[in-house]
């Protein structure tokens, strides 16, 4: 699963390298990657769901004080990288001199001002800025919004995943039929079908059926190969550049994919789980994701030579992703395990 996810953020890094001024050699087409952005942030939602309940029907669950000992863990997990991102932000404005939130400037705003120092920190509520406030977009740092989507999911996970079959499966149906009114009365894509925890939701959810579908794995004849099928699928269906003709994220195009990351993501973690290479790429996934718009606006704003800037920032990202890693998330490490009293699978970076 880490060689995917890191092809998932990948292609998040290449959409915002298009959005650099001037040409770049780093494109789509050169990395061989087609799956858009959009439907990379989705497909880590039901990543996301299946890891969830994952740990927390195999490890939280059965442990006393297991729900505040998961949001421990989420947090440890996430606000280390996420807070060492904003600070070197916070630098980079000063430095430059550039406008920011960051470093004082409301732009005239004071209640935005205070909501956005609140949530870019917390990641609490994050998303909802550039629902209620057109030009919401520069008091969100980076792609922190996803991550509000995200900790909405966390705060209720543990009350959800572990529920019968029956009620994820009604649940599910019922956040997809939600998502797809929303699509057949043309609510624009951005931002309520995109920023909008309610029409995100049946992502998470499809994870956690998916979960439950590895949780029945030794009742499933030919499971590892049906691992192997799944990777080389999802393989095809990167390379298979038709598929990726409609980037509106509720296309049937675009939900084949969304269905073949449900069906897929149980197999490919039961194959890939005890690699150590693929666990430790997994490990780089979330400071990639979130350093690369910090990486992306340094070079921007900051150099002037002729060297290719997307090469610049698509290295930059790496190299920088590995240093918060090595020296924040790495060495943290160590209290998560003791937090999750870590069992019988390996960690995943999640």
């Amino acid at each position: 699963m880490g060689l995917f996810r890191m092809i998932l953020a990948i292609s998040v890094l290449i959409a915002h390298i298009d959005d650099m001024p001037g040409d770049s050699i780093v494109s789509r087409k050169l990395l061989g990657i087609n799956i858009w952005s959009g439907h990379a942030v989705f497909a880590f939602f039901i990543i996301s769901g299946f890891y969830m309940s994952l740990v927390i029907n195999e490890k939280y669950i059965q442990s006393e004080k297991g729900v505040s000992r998961f949001y421990l863990n989420r947090a440890l997990r996430l606000y280390p990288i996420h807070w060492a991102t904003l600070s070197l932000y916070a630098v980079l404005f000063f430095c430059l001199n550039v406008p920011s939130f960051l470093i004082g400037e409301d732009y005239g705003k004071p209640w935005l001002f205070t909501w956005s120092c609140f949530s870019n920190t917390t990641f609490f509520g994050v998303e909802w800025i550039p629902l209620f406030n057109a030009d919401g977009w520069k008091f969100v740092i980076g792609p922190v919004w996803s991550l509000g989507v995200e900790i909405s999911f966390y705060l209720v996970a543990p009350f959800i995943v572990a529920k019968k079959l029956k009620i994820l499966v009604a649940l599910t149906i019922v956040f997809i039929l939600f998502r797809f009114s929303l699509y057949f009365f043309g609510v624009k894509l951005l931002p309520w079908r995109y920023f909008f925890f309610p029409a995100d939701f049946c992502f998470f959810l499809l994870g956690s059926i998916s979960y439950r579908i590895y949780a029945a794995r030794e009742r499933i004849r030919g499971w590892r190969i049906l691992g192997v099928v799944s990777a080389a699928v999802l393989i095809f269906c990167n390379f298979y550049e038709p598929l990726w003709t409609a980037p509106d994220l509720d296309k049937w195009q675009s939900w084949c994919f969304f269905l073949l990351v449900w069906i897929s993501t149980p197999f490919l973690f039961s194959l890939t789980q005890k690699n150590t290479i693929d666990n430790w790429i997994g490990q780089l996934t979330y400071p990639v994701y979130m350093v690369h718009m910090l990486v992306i606006t340094t070079i921007s704003l900051a150099y002037h030579g002729r060297m290719d800037k997307g090469v610049l920032a698509f290295l930059g990202t790496l190299i920088l992703a590995i240093a918060l890693y090595s020296f924040i998330d790495h060495p943290i490490e160590r209290i998560r395990r003791k937090v999750i009293r870590r069992g019988s699978f390996q960690s995943s970076g999640d």
